[in-house]
């Protein structure tokens, strides 16, 4: 998404000075939004059936599990009481009386062919179960896989405030779990709603910035944590900026960008030695649209108000669909974020190729609340050479070559 630095030093050179945003709502959020609400009636409804058919497999893969740590435990009573009728509830039932009879005679024995025994039962035992417990799985994740493209119609209404006169538009044709809270007012319990489509321009949210945690393994696989973020909301559109150390393996960005980060961290006074990767503060940018708004064509993340462009604005791209980057910041970058400078992202309307008749269409200010202390507890995190401990813990070095 990055627009070339020369593109984007000319852009910023020829932008007027300041850059105001609109306080009306762009000129195609009505008609966009209007849309969505209509769209999201039968994607919800098509979603709600492929949930339905998920439920029971969610059942049966919560008292598996259930069973399992049962039997990891040995306490029966978790678990009770037990479907006879089912062949691995009635397995695992059987296992604590068998399991309860050996004890008591290992007890009074103490021969160790006994305990072997209960070893042998209970590892058969656990097997069983999870090897139900993946064939669930699967199951569900077949299903999963076959409804994709349901479940990707759906995901531009997963928390999107609707129109209400759109959705009971469509509601007069067709049956959906929405149509239900569209009619019954202000008492909707599961979705949201607004009046007319031009009120959503009225509704803000704005959190603050989150604190940094230590990196760590998700239960995934993937690395998590070391990582701080702040979100903004207006209308529909949710804006999302996280400070992240950016990692990568040295083979994988080439010995020149290498060297160049390296040394950016160096004059930062950073400590980060593996000499398997490279690691640079980084800002990871998202913002949802699926189309320009109101005729945009650029979008700027910049500190204060555009009234000097150069010295503001940080990151640039051309307009066209959802925002989704991550990119090094520099060093005068992440000292105006500890100290306190909020961001905003604002969207411009370049007409032609003169920058000195762009217009701001709107934009969106981050929240500074927790910033600064966030930023400098997670910068001395990256820099105090932690993170580089961690991550040799974490990931060992024969896993990435074995340099």
């Amino acid at each position: 998404m990055n627009i070339g630095s020369s593109a984007f030093l000319v852009l910023a050179l020829a932008l007027p000075a300041p850059l105001v945003s609109q306080d009306a709502p762009p000129s195609r959020l009505a008609d966009l939004e209007l849309a969505r609400s209509r769209r999201c009636v039968p994607a919800l409804a098509r979603l709600s059936t492929v949930n339905a058919e998920l439920e029971p497999l969610a059942r049966r893969a919560q008292r598996l599990q259930a069973l399992d740590n049962a039997v990891g435990v040995e306490d029966s009573i978790r678990v009770a009481p037990f479907d006879a009728s089912d062949a691995v509830e009635a397995a695992v039932q059987q296992w604590f009386t068998d399991d309860g009879a050996l004890a008591r005679r290992y007890l009074e024995s103490r021969d160790a062919k006994l305990q072997d025994e209960r070893l042998r039962a209970r590892a058969a035992i656990i097997e069983r179960v999870q090897a139900e417990l993946r064939a669930v799985a699967e199951q569900g994740q077949a299903r999963i896989d076959a409804a994709s493209d349901v479940r990707d119609a759906a995901l531009e209404c997963e928390d999107a405030i609707l129109v209400r006169s759109a959705v009971l538009e469509v509601c007069d044709t067709a049956a959906s779990p929405v149509c239900e809270d569209a009619r019954a007012g202000e008492a909707a319990e599961r979705f949201t709603f607004v009046d007319a489509a031009e009120d959503l321009w009225d509704v803000e949210q704005l959190r603050p910035w989150s604190k940094p945690s230590p990196l760590r393994v998700a239960p995934n696989g993937a690395l998590v944590g070391a990582r701080i973020g702040v979100l903004a909301r207006r209308a529909n559109l949710v804006l999302v900026m996280g400070l992240e150390p950016m990692i990568r393996t040295r083979d994988e960005v080439g010995a020149e960008q290498a060297a160049q980060l390296d040394a950016q961290l160096d004059s930062m006074g950073f400590t980060f030695d593996d000499p398997r990767f490279v690691m640079a503060p980084a800002l990871a940018l998202q913002l949802n649209l699926s189309e320009p708004i109101g005729g945009e064509t650029h979008y700027l993340l910049h500190f204060g108000d555009l009234s000097d462009p150069a010295g503001q604005v940080v990151w640039s791209a051309a307009a066209g669909g959802a925002v989704q980057a991550v990119f090094p910041a520099s060093p005068n970058t992440l000292a105006r974020l500890a100290a306190g400078e909020t961001v905003s992202l604002t969207a411009v309307r370049v007409d032609g190729d003169d920058a000195r008749q762009a217009e701001a269409v709107f934009s969106l200010e981050l929240n500074g609340v927790g910033q600064a202390q966030a930023v400098r507890d997670l910068l001395t995190y990256m820099g105090g050479g932690q993170l580089a401990r961690d991550l040799a813990r974490l990931v060992p070095r024969e896993e990435v070559g074995g340099r």
